[in-house]
């Protein structure tokens, strides 16, 4: 399937292709040196690694392959539709998954074995055969699930009220327009209602957590509502250090249960492994087999070796080296508060896209203290996306109004 989209992306955009680049290049060069540093550190990795042809495989899926998507996406979105088709086809995925996941929560339907016998630890896992998966890739949606309810409405009362004052429309264009705009409303209503339901099921902290942090940011960049999640993360923060009835959630935050501790153990044991192998880390594809020397037990309990260390730092470090976790670093943070800044202060107002974008950048910074929303096909394409939609927002989009889909 990529393959089909890079052919058809030469074939249709070659007389363009060079010279967009070029501009966006110019315009970014920190982020494009960092994105340049990125793929040699994936190289170099490919090199480290105890099996050069698992390596390549995974840089092909997980680096190089969403690097080029990045670059397909920044050369090619000119309108506001583009991106409401992309949004849309993500939302009905994860729609799609979240019903899935709700579904076994009910009936254990394709839910390892691992993870349905204690129906006191029972999680959901969705068709990721493990329950991280179905956190890390719903929550990041729920802004942009948020952001399409919001553009979509008003245009849907616009239309209604044009229907009953009779006005002039054409009828084919703005049926079809109003069918289109129903479908990304509804959609993301059955996604913020489902989804969030979902993750709950698979009991993943991080990406609840991911999403209330996503969601206060919204409400500190509004004016309007900034004191009010202020005060309202304040009183939060108060009665989860006071009130005994929220203990759990508070042993579960701090890494005092046991899924916490055997976190702490994973970052130390990856930390002393890093310690001693600072510059290329494993490499790729090689984790689990080089820190076997590292292993140790958690409070006397065996526990297996991850393909991961469950931080998303950590995990580029191990993977790519310290060159490729600086990298990484930057292009995260670039796009997260330079570009922004760059167009705030330029005096030109942020486009909603943007800042629902940047709260689901900020969802996956939050996941990835816990665990690494990086590490699988779908997230990897995932993050280059945001990356893209960033970028791309930074340029005006030739058409802004939703009514134009």
């Amino acid at each position: 399937m990529f393959l089909i989209i890079f052919i058809i992306w030469i074939i249709k955009y070659r007389q363009s292709i060079i010279n967009n680049l070029i501009l966006i290049i110019k315009n970014n060069k920190i982020l494009f040196t960092a994105i340049f540093f990125f793929l040699l550190a994936t190289i170099i990795s490919i090199f480290t690694s105890i099996n050069i042809q698992s390596a390549l495989g995974e840089g092909k899926a997980f680096y190089l392959e969403p690097v080029i998507m990045f670059v397909i996406l920044i050369t090619t979105i000119k309108e506001k539709k583009q991106i409401n088709n992309i949004l849309l086809a993500l939302i009905i995925s994860g729609l799609i998954t979240a019903i899935l996941a709700i579904y076994q929560h009910f009936t254990g339907w394709l839910v390892p074995e691992a993870f349905w016998s204690n129906r006191q630890t029972y999680r959901v896992t969705a068709w990721y055969g493990f329950p991280n998966g179905v956190g890390l890739f719903l929550a990041p949606l729920i802004p942009f699930a948020i952001y399409l309810m919001k553009e979509t409405w008003p245009v849907i009362k616009k239309y209604k009220t044009q229907k009953i004052n009779k006005l002039s429309i054409t009828n084919s264009q703005s049926q079809t327009t109003q069918f289109k705009n129903w479908l990304l409303f509804l959609s993301s209503i059955f996604y913020l209602i489902l989804a969030p339901l979902a993750i709950i099921f698979s009991k993943g902290t991080g990406p609840l957590l991911g999403i209330i942090g996503g969601i206060s940011l919204l409400f500190l960049i509004n004016k309007k509502t900034r004191w009010l999640i202020i005060l309202v993360g304040l009183i939060s923060l108060i009665s989860l250090l006071f009130l005994p009835q929220l203990s759990n959630i508070k042993q579960e935050i701090t890494f005092q249960d046991r899924s916490g501790q055997i976190r702490l153990a994973i970052y130390k044991e990856t930390w002393n492994f890093l310690k001693d192998n600072p510059l290329v880390g494993a490499g790729l594809a090689s984790y689990s087999k080089k820190i076997a020397p590292y292993h140790t037990t958690v409070n006397n309990e065996n526990i297996e070796i991850f393909h991961h260390p469950h931080n998303a730092f950590l995990t580029m470090w191990v993977n790519l080296g310290i060159l490729g976790l600086l990298s990484f670093i930057i292009i995260k943070f670039y796009s997260l508060c330079f570009i922004p800044y760059s167009v705030y202060k330029q005096k030109k107002q942020l486009l909603p896209l943007t800042l629902f974008t940047i709260s689901s950048l900020f969802i996956i910074l939050i996941m990835g203290l816990v665990d690494s929303p990086y590490i699988k096909n779908d997230l990897a394409m995932f993050f280059w996306l945001l990356i893209a939609l960033i970028l791309s927002s930074k340029y005006h989009l030739e058409n802004t109004s939703t009514k134009e889909n």
